[in-house]
């Protein structure tokens, strides 16, 4: 795609911003903050080496935060699952039968293996119910609307007058 193929900038639009790095001071304060040995964005930035305000201003850009997920990411799937796991297990050869049985079933599960469903479904192509025909006996004859195979029955009734 050539330039002169691209649609000329309209008045009023804003040119998309490049991402901007992150500095080596603000990624020191983010591993602070992620591996737990600061847990304010002050004591980050007395370990990183910068202001508390510098900080503050950076965990509100967009790939900072980007930063940040994705850290968390790779420490969720290193470490914390493979203890997670670990713990799983353990709970699976727990002594109460309870905790024992929710381990094993949240286990199975993770692994695709789900229990039956509860209650059982029926579907059948019978209508139940009452149909209740609403309009006068000025209004001609009550007739059944839609389908004639539907089955049902039209009952006619006088309206009842409520005393007061």
């Amino acid at each position: 795609m050539r330039k002169s193929d691209l649609p000329a900038p309209t008045k009023g639009d804003t040119p998309l911003a490049k991402p901007r790095k992150i500095t080596k001071k603000v990624r020191a304060a983010i591993d602070a903050l992620i591996a737990g040995k600061a847990r304010t964005h002050e004591e980050a930035a007395a370990i990183a080496g910068c202001a508390r305000e510098s900080v503050s201003r950076a965990l509100k850009r967009p790939e900072v935060l980007e930063e940040i997920r994705l850290q968390v990411e790779r420490q969720l799937k290193g470490k914390t699952l493979a203890r997670a796991a670990g713990k799983l297990d353990q709970l699976i050869d727990a002594n109460s039968e309870n905790v024992a049985f929710r381990a094993t079933e949240l286990a199975l599960g993770l692994n695709g293996f789900q229990p039956p469903q509860r209650g059982t479904t029926v579907q059948t192509n019978v209508n139940v119910g009452w149909v209740i025909d609403l309009r006068t006996n000025a209004d001609g004859p009550g007739q059944r609307q839609g389908d004639s195979t539907a089955g049902g029955m039209i009952i006619d009734a006088e309206p009842v007058e409520q005393g007061g």
